[in-house]
């Protein structure tokens, strides 16, 4: 696995005491039940290899999941608020749905926990994907109004505020690969429409909730890989590394510029991989996934899911993204994997390349892992797991890893502590 630019931490080195630490969710993945949802309608018509189910009922459970949360350190959580719940059918609003999300922030503020809400996070009403989603003539005042329904009875006291979650990852998996809802494989022109309907949508989002809550704090959540050529001594490789850089990382920042800023108070940033790019004729095939796997930089690992394990390329994304002179909070960062000791490694790797960045000047004021437990990755069921805590799918039990241990002792002492410890404690 890559070290973080051939650097330790200082034993002098701590992190800011109201730097953020916590774990991510996202509701259909942990909720559980989400019927009214584009996913759901896919799950039940075959179109997907797993249905979400019950998930980690987490719409039952979540007082016990913040619990485990603060028992292990955390001062900071990410949840989605599900649209399909508040929402169910056109212009009608679930109180239920309004009253259930309401307890979930109290019971995050009462155990001292700092939410960091996101309005879309990928899954959205059945009624709005079957009048056309995103590409839906009507689909930013929807969305608008959605918005507006949140923040009114929502949003008092909600200081991080996270729009739309990875508009190219959406784009990729719904009308390039065509493996998400709506299925739509190679359709690249609708891919583009796509990502500048969400960018658009995180503009109109982020007008709405300034425009109530006093302070906020809003950005989009951005996947952000770092790129570079397979083989830097090629020309083309090079240049197939900084098309894909432009399009994948700097185009999204572009599409959320207004009057030559972006519409940001943050970056919100999801690492989790380094993509090793090769030129290839045909242009598209540049614009997204790894191409390269060969050993050009020693050996290389990947998780199950076929990501590279590459802290550095965290730091790299830092120091690029620092360039916009914002703060910036990582709202995704983990691994697939059942194996302990490499995702305690994965986790440490991380953490270093957070110390490096913050010693360097970089503004960083959180760390949000992907994710609190093992829930459903979508497409992949629950055959992947993110998880800070194994989850027993048959018994729902959360059991915490050694991984949730490290970050425990890294939140409450503001420091990591020395690799020979981490044994004592698996």
């Amino acid at each position: 696995m890559g070290e973080v630019a051939g650097r330790g931490v200082p034993e002098s080195f701590r992190f800011p005491p109201d730097f953020l630490w916590g774990a991510a969710t996202a509701a259909h993945q942990v909720e559980g039940d989400n019927r009214a949802s584009d996913w759901w309608a896919a799950e039940t018509a075959g179109l997907l290899p797993h249905r979400s189910g019950r998930a980690c009922d987490h719409l039952r459970r979540f007082e016990a999941d913040f619990d485990l949360a603060r028992a292990f350190g955390h001062n900071a959580h990410r949840l989605s608020l599900e649209w399909s719940r508040l929402e169910p059918e056109p212009g009608v609003r679930d109180e239920a749905a309004f009253a259930h999300y309401a307890r979930v922030l109290e019971a995050l503020r009462g155990r001292g926990l700092e939410p960091v809400v996101t309005l879309h996070h990928f899954t959205a009403p059945r009624w709005f994907a079957e009048r056309g989603g995103w590409l839906a003539a009507d689909a930013l005042d929807r969305f608008a109004a959605h918005v507006d329904a949140v923040v009114e009875r929502l949003g008092h006291g909600i200081r991080w505020w996270i729009t739309v979650n990875e508009p190219t990852v959406l784009a990729k998996h719904g009308w390039v690969s065509g493996d998400w809802p709506p299925f739509r494989r190679g359709r690249w022109d609708l891919a583009f429409r796509v990502i500048r309907r969400l960018c658009a949508a995180h503009r109109l989002a982020y007008r709405r909730i300034h425009a109530r809550v006093p302070g906020a704090r809003v950005a989009f959540a951005h996947s952000i890989p770092w790129i570079e050529p397979c083989d830097p001594t090629r020309a083309l490789d090079r240049l197939a590394a900084r098309l894909r850089t432009a399009f994948l990382v700097d185009w999204p920042f572009a599409l959320v510029r207004e009057a030559g800023r972006p519409l940001l108070d943050y970056v919100a940033v999801n690492y989790y991989t380094r993509s090793v790019v090769r030129w290839r004729p045909g242009g598209r095939a540049l614009l997204f996934g790894a191409d390269c796997h060969e050993d050009h930089h020693g050996p290389r690992r990947f998780d199950d899911l076929g990501q590279e394990l590459w802290p550095t390329g965290l730091l790299e994304v830092l120091r690029r993204v620092a360039r916009l002179g914002l703060p910036i909070l990582v709202t995704e960062n983990g691994i697939a994997t059942e194996d302990d000791a490499l995702r305690l490694a994965h986790l440490r790797g991380h953490l270093e390349a957070l110390a490096q960045a913050l010693t360097e000047g970089v503004d960083l004021r959180g760390y949000l892992h992907w994710s609190l437990m093992d829930n459903f990755e979508w497409a992949k069921g629950t055959t992947a797991r993110f998880g800070l805590a194994a989850t027993d799918f048959a018994t729902l039990e959360r059991r915490p890893r050694p991984a949730m241990r490290l970050l425990a002792e890294v939140a409450r002492t503001g420091r990591l502590v020395p690799s020979a410890r981490e044994a004592t404690t698996a």
